[in-house]
């Protein structure tokens, strides 16, 4: 050992350690269309998206293969936070998003439903995770039987 621990705190620095780094979870309330509950625990800087795949059944992005759009800018994984403890702030990318798919503007060349925007609406992609108290409801769930395709 080097005085001072240097070379712990080089190795640390230069990521080198043998030391694992703590997952730092929190606690998000997921109120789900239902009206029922669930609370998953996240890893910090997950967004809702991710973080909602430890519900029964993760929230609808309405896309085919499941997941976000590769853009980020479907709008269709559309959620109001109830309470925005934890989460990060609104950033323009996002409202632009939310603004194109109010107006039901066309995304990758396909049509989109237009849906109702307000001050709780946010894109569960685009909201990350940074600390405990969110709270948020889910307005569509995945739909398993839609993306099973043929069945023959």
């Amino acid at each position: 050992m080097t005085p001072f621990g240097l070379r712990k705190r080089l190795k640390q620095a230069l990521g080198v350690s043998n030391e694992r780094a703590e997952i730092v979870t929190f606690p998000v309330t997921y109120v789900l269309p239902d009206g029922t509950e669930q609370v998953v625990h996240a890893e910090e800087r997950y967004n809702l998206l991710m973080a909602s795949e430890q519900l029964p059944t993760p929230i609808s992005t309405g896309r085919r293969a499941g997941g976000p759009c590769p853009d980020g800018r479907c709008g269709s994984c559309h959620v109001h936070v109830l309470d925005a403890t934890g989460l990060t702030e609104q950033k323009e990318f996002e409202q632009a998003t939310l603004t194109e798919a109010s107006a039901g503007t066309p995304h990758e060349g396909r049509p989109r439903d237009a849906y109702e925007v307000h001050a709780q609406s946010r894109l569960a992609c685009h909201t990350k995770i940074v600390g405990p108290g969110a709270r948020v409801k889910v307005l569509a769930l995945m739909d398993y039987d839609a993306i099973q395709g043929d069945v023959g």
